[in-house]
């Protein structure tokens, strides 16, 4: 029987979030009530050939690339159901807390979102029948400060951070956090960048050039679509023009609040909270683990 630790550390009276340990991930209890009907889910998942994986590290750009691939298979429609229904989340299909569909009657392509590790996400054993990933990187700095205010955000469901901004920046280098260390996660999907039925992006090309990213991934999914239709999905996806739905990407708790999944939407904001010390640190133990990968990141554009 496996075992499935709980982690939570503290520090004076600051404490980090409450995560179970399932497949080697730290998973928020919110996403689970069962962490071993979790662990049987993830493990048996039977891929189709036409499923679209939306993979990233927290706060890297999932919603802004689920909501562009969901316009792209539904020629630019603009939907008020909320995202996680359009595209449901693979961590969180034992929650009790948000209501999943059968995954096995989803009509195909299934688009879904998931924050796994290349080594654990589920994957054919047919090479003809590959499915698709579309992987966003993000600098870790904005991430950092992105996830920290999500977490923050988060804690009307209970078992929340709580702490200041150096502590969760603390927790973050060291890979105490949900999905572990930012630099392995990122760096196991980029040694597979090349694979066919990997898309590798980045959240910062993305901000310099939305129109032609969208193209490119309509056109990795095998969609090619009209310019009018790919310059109306381009400025439906921005940060502005998301905002205007912004009921979509909400997270709600009954009688108790919402959070929204959408944040600034912006590169930088780290400068906004980072000292000279702690940029230093990030450099030190978080980027230089990228140094001979031929990964780089833009950090301000």
């Amino acid at each position: 029987m496996a075992s499935f630790p709980v982690f939570q550390l503290t520090e004076g009276e600051w404490t980090s979030s409450k995560f179970i340990e399932v497949l080697g991930l730290k998973i928020a209890p919110r996403l689970t009530s069962d962490p071993q009907l979790l662990c049987d889910f993830i493990t048996n998942f039977q891929t189709r050939p036409d499923d679209v994986f939306v993979v990233t590290y927290p706060k890297s750009g999932t919603t802004w690339v689920q909501e562009i691939v969901w316009q792209i298979f539904n020629e630019g429609r603009v939907a008020s159901d909320n995202i996680l229904q359009r595209v449901p989340f693979l961590e969180a299909a034992t929650s009790a807390r948000f209501p999943q569909p059968d995954y096995n009657t989803l009509p195909s392509p299934r688009i879904l979102k998931t924050h796994l590790t290349h080594n654990i996400i589920p994957k054919s054993g047919n090479e003809d029948s590959k499915c698709k990933y579309i992987y966003i990187a993000r600098n870790p700095k904005d991430i950092a400060v992105s996830f920290f205010q999500f977490e923050k955000s988060m804690k009307v469901f209970g078992h929340g951070f709580n702490g200041p901004w150096e502590f969760f920046a603390k927790l973050f280098v060291e890979g105490n956090v949900g999905f572990n260390f930012w630099n392995d996660h990122v760096l196991g999907w980029w040694k597979h960048k090349d694979d066919p039925n990997v898309l590798f992006l980045k959240y910062e090309d993305l901000q310099k050039d939305l129109l032609s990213h969208v193209r490119m991934i309509a056109n990795f999914l095998n969609k090619p679509l009209s310019d009018d239709l790919i310059s109306r999905i381009a400025e439906q996806c921005t940060f502005s023009g998301m905002k205007k739905n912004a009921a979509s990407y909400e997270i709600e708790k009954a009688d108790e609040g919402k959070t929204s999944l959408l944040r600034k939407g912006e590169v930088g904001d780290w400068k906004n909270y980072f000292t000279p010390e702690l940029n230093e640190r990030f450099e030190n133990e978080v980027l230089a683990k990228l140094k001979g990968s031929g990964l780089e990141f833009d950090f301000e554009i």
